[in-house]
């Protein structure tokens, strides 16, 4: 990048320098800092968690499998993420894997403290600085705008986990977006809070009705479990023909939060908008608003268990499912995914399937593994192939489409942003190309993590 800008406020140098401060974002700076690395964190929100927090996205997708000859519950991720499900718990936080925006800020802000990682709030990304060595890039410094003035941060190893790829953007290290073919990217959501529910009420109406709802609805109502349900075809239907409901809304699909009578709604359906543009994003916000608005009132006119209910909060921000993806020494497909495959650099293991909620013209896509069945992430999938010291994690992850689908949820991208921090840290301490830290070292430590 050509400096351009005058009177550049020179800060001091980091080994590791972590930006976007989402899932992925937290748990590779404690990973990082925790193999002694001197790592900072850096994220446009005054908060930590991304997608977790400001875009209040519950619960957990599914990241564990039933033994086959036990039944037995057996996570695949361990690690800072399992640090976060446990300490959420001690504070009330989380039923079963819903929880709350709150208590995820609360127990990762800890975290990070004790790790002894530097964070910095509300600073964009204005630019990145490289050099070419051996026609890759070595990235130097990042330049942020922060507070009205602009500041070099210069690093040694850097993780993007962004969401949106920026430092891979910015350094044009190579990524693609959305479809292959078409270039679409997948629908946001505007997720919203209600509380005043009565959810024995809402499942009794799943059980009466069963044809009306995806068959893995809750069924039956158990105090203090997490009820989940997703349908209400033919009143959402009828709710569209009269005009109560935007046409865009496919199904109702809500999860219970810790709060008795609260649930957390992953419904409106926001479609054609680019989510690395600013001028859609903010016509997202607009469109996910009232669309929030007219569901709630579809709800409390129409929903048996709603006639009392009250919105609460909407997300800080739309969720956004799909962007960048950047362009790494492996890239994993929707194949990987749905055979569930293994790889000699495996640092992560996740069940969760292809995911798609298609566009306008589109169709979604919902493709399960079999019970049992896990696949694993390779190291090479965090290497991006044109830079020599850039990790990346989480949403930015080497993918096809397909298997981006698959990988984005929040466990996995706390698993792979472990991961990126452990081999930053280690690039760092051998002083070598992230691709030349020995894989037997990184295996060692994530087993030792649960995360392998």
């Amino acid at each position: 990048m050509k400096k351009t800008l005058q009177n550049i406020i020179e800060f001091e140098e980091f080994d590791v320098i972590v930006a976007g401060a989402g899932i992925a974002g937290v748990c590779s700076a404690i990973a990082s800092a925790r193999e002694g690395a001197k790592t900072i964190l850096i994220d446009r929100y005054g908060f930590l968690g991304g997608m977790s927090t400001a875009g209040m996205v519950s619960p957990f997708m599914k990241y564990w499998i039933e033994d086959e000859f036990d039944g037995r519950v057996k996570p695949l991720v361990g690690g800072v993420f399992e640090e976060i499900v446990k300490g959420m718990e001690k504070i009330g936080g989380v039923i079963d894997n819903g929880f709350n925006a709150w208590a995820f800020r609360k127990v990762v802000n800890e975290l990070l403290c004790e790790a002894g990682v530097k964070t910095i709030r509300h600073a964009l990304i204005f630019g990145v600085e490289f050099e070419n060595v051996n026609r890759k890039r070595k990235i130097t410094s990042l330049i942020l705008n922060y507070n009205s003035k602009f500041y070099r941060f210069p690093g040694k190893v850097f993780v993007d986990t962004t969401g949106d790829a920026e430092i891979v953007y910015l350094a044009n290290a190579g990524w693609m977006k959305g479809d292959e073919k078409t270039g679409l990217t997948q629908a946001m959501t505007l997720f919203f809070r209600v509380g005043g529910i009565d959810v024995k009420k809402a499942v009794d109406f799943v059980r009466a009705n069963p044809q009306q709802f995806y068959p893995w609805s809750t069924s039956e109502y158990i105090l203090g479990r997490i009820v989940s349900i997703a349908g209400y075809f033919d009143l959402v239907k009828e709710g569209k023909i009269k005009g109560l409901l935007p046409e865009e809304i496919e199904y109702i699909f809500f999860t219970t939060l810790p709060e008795e009578g609260e649930a957390s709604f992953n419904t409106t359906n926001i479609l054609g908008l680019d989510g690395t543009s600013s001028f859609d994003l903010t016509k997202a916000e607009i469109e996910g608003r009232t669309q929030m608005l007219q569901i709630y009132n579809f709800l409390k006119e129409k929903i048996p268990g709603f006639e009392n209910s009250y919105l609460l909060e909407s997300g800080i921000q739309v969720g956004v499912r799909e962007t960048r993806r950047a362009i790494g020494e492996y890239i994993i497909s929707g194949e990987d995914i749905l055979k569930a495959r293994k790889f000699k650099d495996a640092i992560a293991r996740a069940c969760y399937g292809i995911d798609i909620h298609g566009q306008r013209g589109e169709k979604s896509r919902l493709e399960h593994l079999k019970e049992g069945q896990y696949y694993e992430i390779p190291l090479r999938a965090l290497i991006v192939k044109k830079a020599y010291n850039l990790l990346v994690a989480g949403r930015n992850i080497s993918s096809t489409r397909e298997g981006h689908s698959a990988l984005r949820i929040q466990a996995t991208s706390a698993a792979t942003g472990e991961a990126a921090g452990v081999v930053a840290s280690l690039a760092v301490k051998f002083n070598r190309d992230v691709r030349k830290v020995p894989y037997e070292i990184i295996s060692e430590k994530l087993k030792a993590r649960g995360n392998i």
